[in-house]
């Protein structure tokens, strides 16, 4: 009896049609993890995002001024002041939202905040300075640290109850707003979408200061 195989040519049309089977999987596989790695890109860039607003809402919603410049002598300055720069906004104020991270420990509510930026290694980073303790000079002390990188522009505007209109720069120690804050905050932050070429995207939020006239105490 005659024994019959596969021909050559059948054998090659085979391997071709696995070839083809076996590209077209790994393509589509590969579609699917380029997704989900870029999905968890976008993800992740949004939550930190998010998390850096969130931190300067709770500071501004928070920011009050005070009279009381300390006994005998002027020992501490309250101050809300704001200055046009690029790429973040120079914000200094103090607030009342400094978080103790150990029970027991001797520290108040009480705080000093700054908001900048600087470029690094060809990335804007947004940098925190906070001083656990109010003295005279509210520009210095404290610790700095990282917020947010990889992003366009941060800026803040201030609204103007008396004119109706936002106002780029604020200073409590003007004889416009002497010991006035104001009554709520717009935050603009320009952000990256990813590094695969898209389009940069717009993200604007509104705070309310709670105390916006310089307390008595």
């Amino acid at each position: 009896m005659d024994k019959k195989g596969f021909t050559m040519i059948e054998v090659l049309v085979s391997m071709s049609i696995t070839a083809v089977l076996v590209i077209s999987v790994y393509v589509s596989f590969s579609g699917i993890l380029t997704g989900r790695s870029k999905i968890r890109e976008i993800t992740e860039r949004e939550r930190r995002i998010y998390f850096a607003l969130e931190v300067i809402r709770n500071d501004l919603r928070n920011a009050f001024l005070t009279l009381n410049k300390g006994v005998p002598e002027e020992t501490h300055k309250t101050v809300f002041v704001s200055v046009e720069d690029d790429p973040v906004t120079h914000l200094t104020f103090t607030s009342i939202n400094h978080v103790r991270m150990q029970a027991g420990i001797k520290q108040s509510d009480q705080t000093e905040i700054e908001y900048y930026g600087d470029n690094v290694d060809g990335e804007n980073v947004l940098f925190r300075r906070e001083s656990l303790w109010i003295d005279e000079y509210p520009e210095k002390g404290g610790n700095v640290y990282p917020v947010f990188k990889g992003f366009k522009k941060l800026s803040f505007e201030y609204w103007n109850s008396v004119t109706n209109e936002w106002m780029t720069e604020w200073d409590s120690e003007s004889a416009e707003n002497m010991n006035v804050l104001p009554p709520k905050v717009k935050i603009t932050l320009i952000a990256k979408e990813g590094t695969s070429g898209e389009e940069d995207y717009r993200i604007e939020t509104v705070v309310n200061i709670k105390m916006q006239r310089a307390l008595s105490f």
